[in-house]
C-alpha cells in the first residue's frame, strides 16, 4: 500500500494530523518528552506505515532490511502493549484511534483511508473490502466476507456479518440498516474532524500524490 519514501512522509503525518497533533514531530516528541498516553499511539501508527513501506519494498539493502526488522520489532512491542493487534498493510490513510484497548484487525481486510477504531472492536477473518471513513464504535464487530461501501457507521456492540452500501448507519447484533444516507463521521461529529480532513488532502495535494 505504502510504495515509496514520500508516501510513508504523507500516511505518517496525515494520521497525526487526524488525530489531533501537528503533521511533523516537534523536539519534545523527538527527545521522548512528550508522553501522555495518546502519543503511544501516535508512535505505534508510525511504527506500523513504516513497517507496511520495508514489508512491501522490493530490493531490500542490508541498511533496509534492519530498519525493517526495527519497525516491525517496535510495532510489535508497542501494540502489545497497547492492546492493538492490527495488520500493519490494512488501513489507507488518516486513522484514527482515540483510546488504546483492545483492537483487533485482521491484516487480510483492505480498509480506506480517515477510519475510526475505538476499544473493543474487531475486523475478522479476511477478503473484506471497506471504503473511506468507516468509523466502529465501542464494542462493533465485523466478521464473514463482506464488502462495505463508503461512510459506514458501525454502532457499539453492533455485530456486522453482511454486505452493505455506502453512507449508512448500522445498529445490532446481527446489524441492520438504522438510517440511510448517514453522514461521513466527519461531518457528524464536529467542525474540527471536518478540518482536519480538509488539511489532509490539501498536504496530499501539495505533495503530488495520487493515492
Amino acid at each position: 500500500m505504502i510504495t515509496s519514501k514520500k508516501e510513508l512522509r504523507f500516511y505518517i503525518m496525515a494520521d497525526r494530523i487526524m488525530n489531533g497533533l501537528s503533521a511533523r514531530r516537534n523536539i519534545r516528541e523527538r527527545l521522548g518528552l512528550f508522553t501522555p498516553p495518546h502519543f503511544k499511539i501516535i508512535n505505534t501508527l508510525r511504527y506500523m506505515r513504516i513497517t507496511c513501506y520495508y514489508k512491501g519494498k522490493k530490493n531490500l539493502s542490508c541498511i533496509d532490511r534492519i530498519r525493517g526488522a526495527w519497525s516491525s520489532y517496535m510495532y510489535g512491542k508497542l501494540s502489545l502493549r497497547l492492546g492493538f493487534s492490527i495488520g500493519c498493510n490494512v488501513f489507507g490513510y488518516g486513522l484514527v484511534i482515540p483510546h488504546y484497548g483492545t483492537i483487533v484487525v485482521n491484516d487480510e481486510v483492505k480498509v480506506g483511508n480517515f477510519c475510526v477504531l475505538h476499544t473493543s472492536t474487531c475486523i475478522g477473518g479476511n477478503d473484506k473490502i471497506i471504503g473511506n471513513g468507516l468509523y466502529l464504535a465501542t464494542g462493533a464487530k465485523i466478521i464473514g466476507h463482506l464488502i462495505l461501501g463508503d461512510g459506514v457507521s458501525v454502532a457499539a456492540n453492533s455485530l456486522v456479518n453482511k454486505s452493505a452500501g455506502s453512507h449508512l448507519l448500522l445498529t445490532g447484533n446481527p446489524a441492520i440498516i438504522k438510517n440511510r444516507d448517514y453522514p461521513f463521521w466527519w461531518e457528524r461529529d464536529g467542525e474540527k474532524y471536518a478540518q482536519r480532513v480538509l488539511a489532509v488532502e490539501n498536504l496530499r495535494k501539495q505533495m503530488n500524490l495520487i493515492i
